[in-house]
């Protein structure tokens, strides 16, 4: 199974991840990292989050808020040359949903999914 660490601004992380278990229930080898003002050490927490998740989990799919983002570049270092690292950016609350729902996919091709499926759930009625 695909660890799954979502991480943004202030505490979006942590009400995603708690709206998605209240649809969903509980969910195992999820964790979540809120960047706020002022924090230090933050790739540290970046590294060390990793680190034990993948003590449990083979792969990990980072879900960032922002593309660039303080969240992004901290995230993007632990990705970089590490093949059982992705990130996908623009996360919201389906895009949790989705990748939870299909997390048995490895996780390049649930990268991509969400992905596609993202692109297309934006809607204008």
């Amino acid at each position: 199974m695909i660890g799954i660490i979502v991480v943004a601004h202030d505490h979006l992380a942590e009400g995603l991840v708690e709206t998605a278990q209240a649809i969903m229930g509980p969910q195992q080898y999820v964790d979540t990292i809120a960047v706020e003002a002022q924090t230090e050490n933050l790739q540290e927490v970046f590294n060390h989050k990793a680190q034990k998740m993948l003590e449990q989990v083979d792969e990990i799919v980072w879900l960032i808020d922002i593309f660039g983002g303080t969240p992004f570049r901290y995230a993007s270092q632990c990705v970089v040359n590490h093949e059982n690292q992705h990130l996908v950016t623009g996360m919201n609350l389906p895009m949790l949903l989705q990748a939870l729902t299909n997390r048995n996919l490895p996780a390049k091709k649930l990268t991509k999914q969400l992905e596609d499926e993202s692109k297309e759930a934006i809607r204008r009625i």
